[in-house]
């Protein structure tokens, strides 16, 4: 039977009641659009709609086939007292909602469209689930993904940008449905050294008794656990930055105190006579801190590479001979250098390298003086070549520490990037040793306990000089600064004095005589000019004039190198020399009888017949 128009659109009709039946009580939109985001969940929209409609079967039964109108009003009060309180919460708890959809998700699905090109807006849209605490962000993925390139990358870099803060991915691609869920990272805890370590507290205590030679607690690091370093091998030779207040001086005295306890022997080089003054007078500890006699620093620093000289012999004679060890701290190394620049450029003889040698020496202490327990704590504030004598100390100092510094400091001592942030407190230190760094706190305690401790120390395990093939150099009489010392004018002429002396200061024969600075007084004397030296016998000591200028100061005469060089180009009757190896030496008793006659004189008249004059020549014409 062949189907009719109006059987047609009958079928018709029920398919379109259906469909319509099918939306009403799944919740979905009943126009067929998709649900726009934010709105309420599908679930809630059919369970609303089917209390709507038993609501509205009830009051149609009561009202016309039971006809209990009044029943029926009460009813509908009692639901509408009910569903306009819920309506009200739904609707302010789907504003949230709904921002939340136009501000993060849907402009975030957007977003995923080049990652997940296989789906439409749609589609992403409902793959995509972030909820409103915004405590994870889940991805479901199409079934034929996989990541041909940096599509993992690009996603998490996506989602940390837009959610803030770092994210990891879990990625599930074994079982469907395949899903990849981001979760925030938890900020890992900041991780730092203690305010403040107790040298005699202890854990520094139970550390250093358990190091072995040559091993220093340096101090206590992020993990509040002892960082202890050797000074052997590789890092035998460590150098310090660290600015003012960062708690330099206490390094050094701990370290001191700590080689005192190993017996070593201290050689401390201090231009600003402030960090290692405390170990004055302790056994083993041979400090050199008067910046007026750097000769006396220079000297030390020699007598350390000639000791490292010898120990290389002995060793290369007994390979198995253990030595005790030595330790040349060079505080402030820079300025050091300029003052020992300075010397050198004032003393230094005719063919002498133009360069200051001393460095020299020190670069042979670092090349040659590991393996036989001689090492350098330098501190520097530049340790470019160009500040260290060129000599390539720079890649020797294989550990660095560095404190309250700049970036220009960093650059200079380091030179990597990027310039780690320095952390302003006394104490706090970063140890460098290659790609490695590590924050520490550096145990402090006073000067005087120091001492006192280092004191102990030595009355209990004892010093020896065993080991040591020579003596460190004897340190000059510390010169008074010049503006502390109280003078006299000099060639000041007196009206009764003998007409001999006048005429002499004008140029005769005699010439006045100023004797030495004593007791800071310089005295005025008159006297006979000295005889010319007699020639030294074959074993008398020859001596430059820098050294013997460095003698004289010790035994109070205070005459310096330029004034004998001067001396000796001007006066007929300054003592000669001899030429050994291409250079002038001098014998140290002529020299020192040229400048004070009076010693060994046979009566009084003779020890007053003068003394020749310090001054410059060109301040007497």
């Amino acid at each position: 039977m062949a189907q009719t128009q109006f059987d047609r659109q009958l079928e018709e009709g029920m398919e379109q009641a259906a469909m319509v039946f099918g939306r009403f009580v799944s919740g979905a939109p009943m126009n067929g659009e998709p649900q726009p985001p934010g709105s309420v969940p599908r679930w809630g929209v059919a369970l609303t709609r089917l209390l709507f409609l038993a609501w509205a079967g009830w009051a149609a039964w009561m009202w016309w086939w039971v006809k209990d109108h009044d029943r029926v009003i009460q009813g509908s009060l009692i639901v509408a007292g009910v569903a306009v309180p819920v309506a009200v919460v739904a609707a302010l708890r789907g504003r949230g909602r709904r921002r939340h959809m136009r501000s993060l998700v849907i402009p975030m699905s957007m977003a995923l469209k080049d990652l997940l090109p296989g789906w439409d807006d749609q589609e992403r849209l409902r793959a995509l689930t972030i909820p409103i605490d915004r405590s994870f962000v889940s991805i479901r993925l199409p079934d034929g993904w996989y990541d041909s390139g940096a599509f993992k990358d690009q996603m998490r870099a996506l989602i940390q940008d837009r959610m803030g803060g770092l994210w990891s991915g879990e990625w599930n691609l074994k079982e469907h449905p395949f899903n990849v869920v981001f979760t925030p990272q938890k900020p890992k805890q900041k991780l730092e050294p203690p305010e403040r370590v107790d040298f005699f507290g202890e854990e520094i205590q139970k550390a250093i008794a358990a190091c072995e030679p040559g091993q220093i607690v340096m101090g206590i690091d992020e993990r509040q656990q002892p960082v202890i370093k050797e000074m052997t091998g590789e890092t035998a030779m460590w150098a310090l930055s660290v600015g003012s207040g960062g708690g330099k001086s206490s390094f050094l005295q701990q370290v001191i105190t700590q080689l005192v306890g190993q017996r070593a022997t201290v050689i401390g080089i201090d231009v600003k006579m402030a960090s290692i003054n405390c170990f004055e007078g302790v056994e083993g500890i041979h400090l050199y801190t008067d910046p007026g006699n750097i000769g006396d620093m220079r000297a030390a620093i020699s007598w350390a590479a000639r000791e490292v000289e010898a120990r290389n012999y002995v060793k290369k004679t007994d390979p198995k001979k253990d030595f005790d060890r030595l330790t040349l701290i060079l505080e402030e190394g820079n300025e050091f250098g300029d003052a020992s620049k300075e010397w050198w450029n004032e003393n230094k003889e005719k063919g002498d390298p133009a360069g200051d040698p001393i460095w020299g020496d020190i670069a042979s202490v670092m090349r040659m003086g590991r393996h036989v327990n001689v090492t350098i704590i330098g501190v520097f504030q530049d340790l470019r070549e160009a500040a260290v004598g060129n000599r390539g100390l720079r890649n020797m100092f294989r550990m660095i520490l560095m404190g309250n510094f700049n970036a220009n400091q960093w650059k200079m001592i380091v030179n990597t990037t990027p310039v780690p942030e320095s952390v302003d407190r006394a104490g706090r230190m970063m140890i460098i040793e290659g790609n490695r760094r590590v924050w520490i706190q550096v145990p402090y305690a006073e000067p005087d306990d120091f001492r006192t401790h280092s004191l102990e120390l030595r009355e209990k395990l004892g010093y020896s000089t065993d080991d040591l093939y020579g003596n460190p150099p004897a340190r000059s009489p510390q010169r008074l600064p010049s503006l502390l010392q109280q003078s006299t004018p000099l060639f000041t002429k007196d009206l009764g004095a003998d007409p001999g002396s006048v005429a002499a200061i004008g140029g005769g024969e005699e010439r006045p005589v100023v004797s030495m600075v004593k007791d800071t007084h310089l005295e005025v004397e008159a006297g006979e000019p000295s005889t010319a030296a007699e020639e030294p016998e074959e074993d008398t000591e020859l001596l430059a004039l820098a050294e013997i200028s460095r003698r004289l100061a010790a035994d109070g005469i205070e005459v310096s190198a330029d004034l004998m060089r001067q001396h000796k180009r001007r006066r007929k009757d300054f003592p000669s020399g001899r030429q050994v190896g291409g250079k002038e030496l001098f014998v140290l008793e002529d020299i020192a009888r040229y400048y004070r006659p009076d010693e060994g004189a046979g009566d009084e008249s003779d020890a007053d017949e003068g003394t020749p004059a310090l001054e410059d020549d060109t301040d007497a014409d």
